[in-house]
C-alpha cells in the first residue's frame, strides 16, 4: 500500500484546499503518521544508511489566530506604535521596528525614565531589555505633546510582570501538525488569466516539533500558497492586509512598476494589480514592506513556477513533480507569555538560523520521524523538483544523496539545461527544475548541502519503488 493510500485511510486525517488546489495533510493525532511513519521508519534505520547522524527532525503546524498575545516587537507604523500597550515578562528584550517614512524615538515619559533612544531612522530599529516589573510609559519626540499634564499622540506602554524571570516568559503550547503535501501539476493547456488573492495573516504555527512561532504569512500558511501558471499567462492578484502593520506583495515573475505595483498597504485595506508572466522560472514572490529582513524571515514568502510556453522537455511521470522551498527560520531563544517563540531580529541580521526547512517545517519528509513522510517515485520514472530557495539570506547548495541529476533546469527555463549535475547552488530568492532518475529501488535522501544547516532540518527523503 503506497503512503498516499495509509494517509488516505487514516481516520484522524483532514484536507484543507489550498486557492491553487494544494492540499495539506493534517493528523491530528500527537503520534501522527500512525503504523506507516513506524514501519518507514524501521526500513530506513535497518536497511538504509543515511550517514551522518545530525538529521534529525520536527514538526508542523495548523494555522491558529493569535488573539491577545504578549510581544517581544513593536512596530513603529502609520505615526503609531503597533501594539501601542504589550505585557511581558522580566527578562524580555524588546525591539522597536521602524517602517514608517521618517524616523521616530522610543523616549520615557519620565525624564530619567530608562527608554532613551537615539533617532530611529526608517528601516532601523531599537531594543531595550526590561530587568525590572513597573509599568514604563513612553512616547515618540517628534509626533506626541503634552496636554493638561499628560503625553498624547505617538504613545506606547510596557508592562512587565514577574513572570518565570531569567527570560523564562511562559510554557512552550503545541499546536496540531499540518503536512505540506508538495505535489505540483502543470496548468491546463492553452492561455489562461489567473485571479489570485493573497491574504497577510499573523498567526500562531508550529515550524518544527513542538515549536510553535509568532509567524507573518500568506493566506495563514508557511510557506505562502504554491501557485503554477504558464508562460504568457496574465494573473490578476488582489492582496488584503489582514495584520497589524504594514504589509506588501512583491512577485519576482512580474516586470512591472514596483513602486506602484510593491506599495505598502496599511492593515485593514486592499491592494490589486496584474502582470504577464514573460518567462519562465521558479520564482519567489514575498512581503517588501521595511524591514523587508524581518518580513521576510518571519514567514511572508512562497513560490510561483511559470512553465514554458513551448516545453519541449520530457513529461515527468504522473504525480511525480513537487515543489520545495528552502527558508531560514530565526526563533526566540524562550517564548512569550503565550508560550510561543518570536523573530529574532539580531539573530537575522547575523544570519545565524534556528531552523532550515524544506516547506515551512524541519524534517516533515523524513520517515524516521513519527509525523514524517517521504515523497514517492518509481524506480526508472523521470521524477522533477522545483526548488526555490527563500532565503533571506543564506546561499544553500540542493543534493540528492545517491542520485545525479540527469538536468538541472536553471529557472525552469529549457534554454538552460545543464546535464549530470551532482549539487546545483540556489542564491537566495533562486530556483530551478531538478530532473532525476533512480535505476534503483531504495530510500534517497534530499538535503542542503550547506552542511551548517543540514542538521537544522533541511533532510527529506525519496523513496523509490
Amino acid at each position: 500500500m503506497s503512503s498516499e493510500e495509509r494517509r488516505a485511510r487514516d481516520p484522524n486525517a483532514i484536507s484543507i484546499e489550498f486557492p491553487e488546489g494544494r492540499r495539506l495533510r493534517s493528523n491530528r493525532s500527537r503520534g501522527g503518521g500512525g503504523a506507516f511513519a513506524f514501519f518507514a521508519a524501521g526500513i530506513l534505520l535497518g536497511a538504509v544508511a543515511l550517514g551522518a547522524g545530525y538529521w534529525l527532525g520536527g514538526r508542523g503546524a495548523a494555522p491558529t489566530p493569535p488573539g491577545t498575545t504578549s510581544t517581544a516587537t513593536v512596530n513603529m507604523t502609520g505615526i503609531k506604535y503597533v501594539p501601542d500597550s504589550i505585557t511581558v515578562d522580566v527578562g524580555t528584550k524588546v525591539t522597536w521596528v521602524n517602517k514608517d517614512p521618517v524616523y521616530h524615538t522610543v523616549t520615557s515619559d519620565e525624564a530619567d525614565g530608562p527608554l532613551q533612544s537615539p533617532n530611529i531612522e526608517a528601516g532601523q530599529s531599537f531594543s531595550f531589555t526590561f530587568t525590572e516589573e513597573g509599568t514604563y510609559s513612553y512616547h515618540c519626540i517628534p509626533h506626541s505633546s503634552v496636554q493638561s499634564g499628560k503625553y498624547v499622540g505617538m504613545i506606547g506602554t510596557v508592562i512587565v510582570r514577574a513572570g518565570g524571570g531569567n527570560g523564562q516568559h511562559g510554557t512552550p503550547i503545541d499546536l496540531p501538525y499540518a503536512w505540506r503535501d508538495p505535489v505540483t501539476t502543470a496548468p491546463p493547456p492553452g492561455w489562461h488569466e489567473w485571479n489570485i488573492t493573497l491574504r497577510a495573516e499573523e498567526v500562531w504555527l508550529e515550524v518544527a516539533e513542538g515549536k510553535a512561532y509568532a509567524a507573518w504569512t500568506f493566506n495563514g500558511v508557511l510557506p505562502g500558497p504554491a501557485f503554477r501558471v504558464r508562460q504568457g499567462d496574465k494573473v490578476n492578484l488582489l492582496f488584503y492586509n489582514g495584520g497589524s502593520m504594514n504589509h506588501s506583495i512583491d512577485f519576482h515573475s512580474a516586470r512591472i512598476n514596483w513602486a506602484t505595483a510593491y506599495r505598502d498597504v496599511p492593515p485593514g485595506e486592499a491592494h490589486t494589480y496584474s502582470f504577464t508572466a514573460d518567462y519562465p522560472g521558479v520564482y519567489m514572490y514575498h512581503c517588501g514592506s521595511n524591514p523587508v529582513l524581518d518580513h521576510v524571515a518571519n514567514g511572508m514568502y512562497g513560490v510561483m513556477i511559470v512553465d514554458p510556453l513551448n516545453d519541449t522537455r520530457p513529461t515527468p511521470a504522473q504525480g511525480r513533480e513537487y515543489v520545495l522551498v528552502l527558508s531560514e527560520i530565526y526563533a526566540s531563544d524562550d517564548v512569550n507569555a503565550s508560550g510561543v517563540y518570536t523573530g529574532d531580529h539580531a539573530k537575522m541580521l547575523a544570519a545565524e538560523p534556528t531552523e532550515v526547512v524544506f516547506n515551512g517545517y524541519a524534517f516533515q519528509y523524513d520517515p524516521r520521524k513519527a509525523y514524517g513522510y517521504p515523497l514517492n517515485a518509481g524506480q526508472d520514472e523521470l521524477v522533477r523538483l522545483y526548488v526555490l530557495n527563500a532565503g533571506p539570506t543564506l546561499v544553500q547548495s540542493f543534493h540528492v544523496i545517491g542520485g545525479i541529476f540527469d538536468t538541472v533546469w536553471v529557472e525552469n527555463n529549457p534554454e538552460n539545461g545543464l546535464r549530470g549535475i551532482q549539487t546545483w547552488t540556489l542564491p537566495s530568492s533562486g530556483g530551478a527544475a531538478f530532473d532525476i532518475i533512480f535505476p534503483d529501488a531504495g530510500l534517497y535522501p534530499f538535503v542542503t548541502h550547506s552542511f551548517a544547516y543540514t542538521g537544522l532540518g533541511a533532510v527529506g527523503v525519496l523513496s523509490v519503488t
